[in-house]
């Protein structure tokens, strides 16, 4: 059973997360590969970035099971949820209408997203309640073909990348900033996180 500051602690992450994602969306520099491609299915057929961000990540937790032949992570559903849910509050309540056209901005925007969504990224992850749909499919792909994790992780992101590159997604230089910096950011947010703890703050 999930503790009460254990789930409080996991929401904090995903809010914090999902506004970098929202930044980095809306300063039209690039966005992450999979967010590449809700963003182009939002384009092609409406309803919104965060509704497919749900629909993209549920199947894949189905995937997942099928390429392991095991049964699906449904505490994987947990975070999926709250992700969906986190990018409609930003991108639909928040954000709602703001166009950056500044290129000082923009950069101001991607860059404080990458930040935020590393830190939202180390914030969730700490308690080690279940894994995302993206990085089960990374092992799972890793299973089925053979092949290691790093291998998995770089082909399942070059099969996004492509999807959202052809659904007219938001691929950019930011894209490839993302893929390369984004775990050095979760990183600093877990080293970060650390010194925290250990100056008695009550984090997990």
């Amino acid at each position: 059973m999930i503790k009460h500051t254990t789930f409080i602690q996991i929401i904090v992450g995903y809010l914090i997360l999902t506004l970098g994602v929202s930044l980095i969306i809306l300063s039209g520099l690039g966005a992450g590969a999979w967010d590449t491609v809700y963003v182009g299915l939002f384009k092609k057929f409406g309803l919104t970035i965060g509704t497919w961000s749900f629909l993209v990540t549920a199947s894949l937790v189905f995937l997942n099971a099928l390429l392991t032949w095991e049964k699906p992570q449904f505490k994987s559903f947990i975070g999926t949820v709250l992700a969906s849910l986190g990018i409609d509050f930003w991108m639909e309540l928040v954000f709602n209408s703001t166009v950056i056209t500044h290129f000082p901005i923009q950069i101001l925007s991607f860059f404080s997203g990458v930040i935020l969504l590393g830190f939202g990224v180390a914030i969730y992850i700490r308690p080690k309640l279940f894994s995302g749909p993206i990085d089960g499919l990374m092992i799972a792909t890793a299973k089925r073909l053979n092949i290691s994790i790093k291998n998995a992780r770089i082909l399942n992101e070059f099969l996004a990348l492509a999807i959202g590159f052809l659904l007219s997604g938001p691929v950019g230089l930011g894209t490839l900033f993302v893929a390369i910096f984004l775990g050095y950011t979760i990183q600093y947010g877990t080293v970060f996180l650390n010194r925290l703890k250990d100056k008695g703050m009550k984090i997990i």
